[in-house]
């Protein structure tokens, strides 16, 4: 049996190109009904969501806001306060302990540094929702930053 030499890093060939993004989403939601938002593409990498408040929802009782995708509603922003006193601009991802199993290694738990989990999607047909956890008397407005990568080959 003959063995091959290696090829030398030098030689080798890159198979795709990868491409960061950062994609910006308006959506409104006062309903605990998952709210598709994204068709995530095929070959897609996500490393961070943040969800931004445009408008606070109106709701005595209080809610919380989700966001995952079509196999965990909230595989990226765990249960978030959103209602009582909260303000516009008020950021939600931002914590570790805000974030959903799929950028945090602990799912939730306090961590002092980032996790560095993401989540890939090879193929198309996933979509990222949200959700809040108890109907609001008036519907809130919020930005959902999605960053990450896109990879050819």
């Amino acid at each position: 049996m003959t063995t091959q030499p290696a090829t030398p890093l030098s030689e080798l060939n890159p198979v795709g190109a990868i491409y960061p993004f950062a994609e910006r989403f308006r959506v409104a939601t006062a309903s605990t009904t998952s709210t598709d938002f994204w068709n995530i593409p095929a070959k897609t990498i996500i490393t961070m969501v943040l969800v931004r408040v445009v408008t606070a929802p109106v709701d005595a009782g209080g809610s919380n806001i989700i966001v995952g995708d079509d196999d965990d509603d909230n595989g990226y922003i765990l249960a978030a306060s959103i209602c009582c006193g909260v303000t516009a601009g008020t950021i939600y991802g931002d914590a570790i302990e805000e974030r959903g199993a799929y950028l945090n290694d602990v799912g939730g738990t306090a961590i002092a540094t980032h996790a560095g989990k993401w989540k890939t999607y090879e193929s198309a047909g996933t979509e990222m929702s949200i959700a809040l956890s108890a109907a609001v008397d008036t519907e809130g407005v919020v930005d959902v930053f999605v960053f990450g990568y896109r990879y050819t080959g």
